[in-house]
């Protein structure tokens, strides 16, 4: 996993190669190409990208949570 880099902007690992470090007011972070290039688009592209990466966040988190709660019963059942 040393090869890859955990992109702060889409929040997923990417290969290096794909990867650019970005400066942002709390410091440099890695960004992924296609995030970047998406925030250089047209602000109509920018927006829908912004959307389908904000659904994609939040159903990752819902899994996420699903699985904490699931393990959290398995843990509590007698």
């Amino acid at each position: 996993m040393s090869d890859m880099l955990f992109c702060y902007c889409c929040r997923k690992h990417h290969p290096r190669e794909q990867m650019r470090r970005f400066t942002t007011r709390s410091g440099e972070r890695w960004r992924c190409l296609r995030s970047i290039a998406a925030a250089r688009s047209h602000p109509g592209e920018r927006d829908a990208f912004g959307r389908r990466q904000s659904e994609q966040n939040r159903q990752a988190a819902v899994h996420v949570a699903e699985r904490v709660a699931l393990l959290r019963l398995r843990h509590e059942a007698p």
